[in-house]
């Protein structure tokens, strides 16, 4: 993830992070971005450009100026379009950040101000945010041990753009789990203890993906100034079996099955497994420990994938695909095609109108925002709509669902078929 690896890379120590109190009838404030598929933006407070450029996955230096309640704008630096607007109160003599999170197409601003309480004798402070849209509400836990059991959360049922009070808490190392609200469904937990120490204040909030489950950490602590990621030691991953024939597949990761018996033209749900470099393989369920395919592939935090086995059983292939299942805006549905036919290229029509070309085979087109319907015809193609290959009638698209098309088979006898993956 773009945001992640800048944030990791510049280690997140940010200029100017020792600097005593503000002004009176001022605020200090910088700005950490943490879109997922924007280019750099721009933050103008009362039409003054105060952030110019910011990368995602950047933190910018503090700037002072006039507390108060201001306009807050977020814009592209490249096209200068506003892409949000909000009216945000800036508390006299207070330091913060804003952080700019979400999506391109509906992305938010949320400051979050520096407590200025003193953590009593042996305790710190902590408060909670949630940045994540896709996640929704969350409930976070800080617990000493690496399970929810006899657990309850810390804070529970904190929503999108919203920080919670600062609760105090025995200063020392925990691990932060964070499960959708109301549940044991984890979306997040840190992959070793982090140290909550006595006498400090922090912010732990969670911040988008593209996963449109799993989700990524962020740790500030307040008076170092330092700005961390928590990456989410977890993505997920399922299986499409494109290999013609009776034999079923079990598709593994370093040797450990993760899926088994996946039958041709059969797509799995997803599956956990560690982020990371992977050797990915698949074997014939009738002849397990024998790889017949492998591939080695890193596995982003937070990030969802599509393991594709295509080819014949004698001379099988494998690709990997990166899944993008975050929300679609309201009434519509999200849909991709997947080329999983070998030695052709492929076009592909929407009601008879084009909608991808010249998919090579073992990949996927972009993912096109489709207005939900039901009574949508999807045909596969050659090159230039020449022959029809493969059609899919009366296609149903959900409005808030994501899904992908596959093509199977072999060029003269293949066949399409509809997934939901989210």
């Amino acid at each position: 993830m773009k945001w992640l690896l800048a944030l990791l890379a510049a280690l997140f120590l940010v200029a100017g992070c020792n600097k005593g109190g503000t002004n009176q009838n001022s605020t200090d404030l910088r700005a950490l971005n943490v879109v997922v598929d924007a280019e750099p933006l721009d933050v103008l407070v009362d039409n003054d450009v105060k952030f110019a450029a910011v990368a995602s996955g950047a933190t910018t230096d503090f700037t002072n100026f006039d507390s108060g309640t201001r306009s807050v704008v977020i814009r592209s630096s490249t096209t200068l379009a506003t892409l949000s607007t909000s009216q945000i109160n800036f508390p006299s003599d207070s330091r913060g950040t804003l952080v700019i999170f979400g999506k391109r197409a509906a992305m938010g601003a949320t400051l979050l101000t520096n407590d200025t309480i003193t953590p009593g004798s042996g305790n710190a402070r902590v408060s909670f945010v949630g940045l994540a849209p896709d996640a929704g509400s969350v409930d976070f836990y800080l617990v000493t041990g690496n399970t929810l059991a006899g657990a309850t959360p810390t804070v529970a049922a904190v929503g999108v753009g919203i920080a919670t009070p600062a609760v105090e808490v025995p200063g020392k190392s925990y691990n932060i789990i964070v499960t959708t609200a109301g549940t044991q469904d984890i979306v997040f937990q840190t992959a070793a203890p982090q140290d909550i120490a006595a006498g400090s204040t922090f912010t732990i909030g969670v911040v988008p993906s593209l996963s449109g489950k799993l989700v990524n950490g962020l740790i500030i602590n307040q008076g170092a100034g330092t700005v961390s990621p928590l990456a989410n030691p977890v993505a997920r991953v399922k299986a499409a079996n494109g290999i013609p024939g009776d034999t079923t597949l079990n598709f593994k990761a370093d040797g450990t099955v993760l899926l088994t018996a996946v039958p041709f033209t059969g797509v799995s749900s997803y599956v956990n497994t560690a982020a990371g470099s992977h050797a990915l393989q698949i074997e014939a369920s009738n002849v397990p420990g024998t790889n017949i395919a492998s591939i080695t592939k890193t596995l982003d935090p937070a990030r969802d994938f599509t393991i594709l086995a295509m080819g014949t059983i004698a001379a099988p292939t494998l690709s990997v695909l990166a899944d993008d299942n975050t929300t679609p805006s309201t009434g519509n549905s999200r849909l991709r095609f997947v080329n999983a036919v070998t030695g052709l290229n492929v076009d592909v029509l929407v009601n008879f109108a084009s909608q991808a070309t010249n998919i090579a085979p073992g990949t996927a087109s972009q993912y096109f925002t489709i207005a939900s319907g039901t009574n949508y015809t999807i045909t596969f193609t050659t090159p230039g709509g020449v022959n029809v290959i493969a059609t899919i009638s009366g296609a149903e698209l959900d409005s808030g669902f994501v899904y992908s098309a596959y093509l199977f088979g072999t060029p003269t006898a293949a066949r399409a078929i509809l997934i939901r993956d989210r």
